[in-house]
């Protein structure tokens, strides 16, 4: 990445803006496409119907696109001096101006946040506006202000501080990303005017923000995706403040959490390729990304430049893309040390972040945020730019065959016992982390209470080894008097091919192929399906032996299958040997 680069793709994109006559809104998790005429005069919300879901979210995936439009063609107008581009946004933001609401729902939603933050963007970044449309602007504040404090008021206006949500018995249950997106929205649009409600949102915000960090604590996330998308709308209520605004937030010691997730979560080979464990659409929302571009400017953090420098930049959204112009050119950068790593709702275990690098990412959440599903011990193992074991990586809301695909017995690859996958969170992260001697790394955690009382289990355990780049082994120890059944699934790459012959199944790439084996498992090309809902990943749904006291699997990249020898708690791989 680097200025010369950002040009071109800012310019590649306003390109393509320029002569569109509507925005073209893609609503891929209900495969959706509609196109808005441009200008957009007021918000829309189309009647097409979405089966199981009476008031769909139409204005989000627009706004999204929208977004995309405005800020490609003004720092192409910009850095270019492109009248067209000018022209064009002018055109935009003066027809968003004068819309009559920026709420979809009766509350601060985040149709409600995107609205604002783009009006305050062009009003603080682009003086080519001309003082008319900036004086429209204005008026917008002032209308989204006095619409939509009482939503706010409704929603935290009872919280002081951030002691008072503490004191909740469910504080998570005020804390979702879309009332706190809106809320910043209002707040953005409050201090651009200078409106006496401002001090009341500052002080809000700072009370739900202080409780989400302290919450980190003990768990609270809502997956990077989500988390980052908090972090892409508070970042810029932290710029409209002076530094003893910013003070408690960029100061507080879980601040940092998200570049943690951010780093740690990255495919060896393409950084903005998260581990999609919970609701997390890396490409799609790639806002973690966008967040620490923009707080790089506070907070000058060197690994967050490393990160951001090795970022793919059509995965980038354009305001990203136009706040690292100023800085990518001559930034110091550290990289992270490799090994065993605490993503805070998951472990991840990895040799480095190049091409042919390994990581596995497993699921270890607590957060009782609904972004994050039960799927303790879930694992991704990825290379060569890829999660070559993958995870559906969302939550599909339609009552049709893909919400089972996404949420159902299936779902995830950690053990189905007697046909029942898992129906509870950790109470508490019950995880170990260790580097151990060479290049192996470990990682534990006990799934035990994860699972239905009923089911009368005496301990599930999941341990995980990376040796090197090359060797991911898994050992579940499973006691209980009722198991009569043990199932697996393991989700590939939606684009990989498969093959299985003499007990190993193969995830094929022309670049890299993964062997995928269990001792207690007797595996067939039979047993590889597209379930019902997938939208191209491909599983293997193993049934092991019940009565073995630990089940192995085996995950080797390489040209041959290595050499398997399991005796109980001992495994040989190759003459590696790893012991429970």
């Amino acid at each position: 990445m680097n200025r010369k680069a950002i040009e071109q793709e800012i310019q590649r994109r306003a390109n393509w803006h320029k002569p569109q006559s509507h925005v073209i809104a893609d609503y891929y998790r209900i495969r959706r496409k509609v196109a808005y005429p441009l200008p957009l005069q007021k918000m829309v919300v189309p009647h097409m119907p979405v089966p199981g879901i009476a008031i769909y979210p139409w204005s989000i995936w627009v706004l999204w696109d929208f977004e995309e439009r405005v800020n490609s063609l003004g720092w192409a107008g910009t850095w270019f001096d492109d009248l067209d581009a000018q022209n064009l946004v002018k055109r935009d933001i003066e027809a968003l101006a004068h819309w009559p609401c920026y709420r979809q729902y009766e509350r601060p939603d985040l149709s409600l946040g995107h609205c604002a933050r783009l009006l305050w963007l062009a009003y603080t970044q682009w003086n080519w506006l001309g003082d008319g449309v900036r004086t429209h602007i204005e008026g917008a504040f002032s209308r989204i202000v006095d619409d939509a404090l009482k939503y706010s008021d409704e929603h935290h206006g009872r919280f002081v501080s951030k002691e008072d949500i503490l004191a909740l018995d469910e504080p998570h249950s005020v804390l979702h990303n879309i009332p706190l997106i809106g809320t910043v929205g209002i707040a953005l649009a409050a201090h651009g005017i200078k409106h006496e409600a401002t001090s009341i949102l500052d002080q809000r915000l700072h009370a739900v923000m202080g409780a989400i960090l302290d919450l980190r604590h003990g768990g609270h996330s809502e997956g990077v995706g989500y988390d980052g998308y908090i972090m892409d709308f508070v970042v810029h209520w932290l710029q409209a403040m002076d530094d003893v605004g910013r003070k408690p937030i960029l100061e507080h010691v879980r601040f940092g959490d998200l570049l943690d997730e951010s780093v740690a979560l990255g495919v060896p080979g393409d950084v903005a390729h998260v581990a999609e464990i919970g609701d997390v659409e890396p490409k799609e929302m790639p806002y973690h990304l966008a967040a620490h571009a923009k707080l790089y400017a506070m907070t000058q953090d060197a690994r967050a430049a490393w990160l951001l420098s090795k970022c793919r930049l059509d995965w980038m959204r354009a305001d990203a893309l136009g706040v690292l112009y100023d800085v990518v050119d001559g930034w110091e950068v550290t990289a992270p040390q490799s090994g065993a790593l605490d993503g805070h709702y998951t472990t991840v275990l990895r040799s480095g972040w190049e091409r042919e690098d390994c990581a596995v990412a497993m699921s270890v959440s607590n957060s009782p945020m609904g972004h994050l599903q039960k799927d303790t011990g879930s694992l991704l193992i990825g290379s060569r730019g890829r999660w070559l074991i993958d995870d559906p990586g969302y939550q599909q809301y339609m009552k049709k065959t893909e919400r089972e695909f996404t949420l159902g017995v299936g779902a995830h690859n950690a053990p189905v016992i007697n046909g029942q996958a898992q129906v509870h969170k950790l109470s508490e992260r019950q995880v170990r982390l260790d580097t151990l001697d060479g290049d192996v790394c470990r990682m534990d955690v006990d799934l035990t209470a994860c699972y239905a009382g009923e089911l009368a289990l005496d301990a599930v355990k999941r341990t995980v080894w990376l040796r090197g780049n090359d060797l991911v082994v898994v050992a579940d120890h499973i006691v209980g008097q009722k198991v009569d059944r043990l199932n697996y699934y393991w989700h590939g790459h939606p684009d990989a091919a498969w093959w299985v012959a003499d007990g190993w199944a193969q995830v094929y790439f022309p670049d890299v192929t993964l062997w995928v084996s269990s001792p207690q498992a007797e595996l067939s090309d039979a047993q590889v399906d597209r379930l019902p809902g997938s939208r191209g990943q491909l599983t293997l749904c193993a049934e092991v032996d019940r009565n073995a006291s630990v089940i192995w699997w085996v995950f080797q990249i390489g040209a041959v299958a290595p050499s398997v020898v399991a005796s109980g708690k001992r495994l040989d791989v190759n003459g590696q040997l790893f012991t429970l």
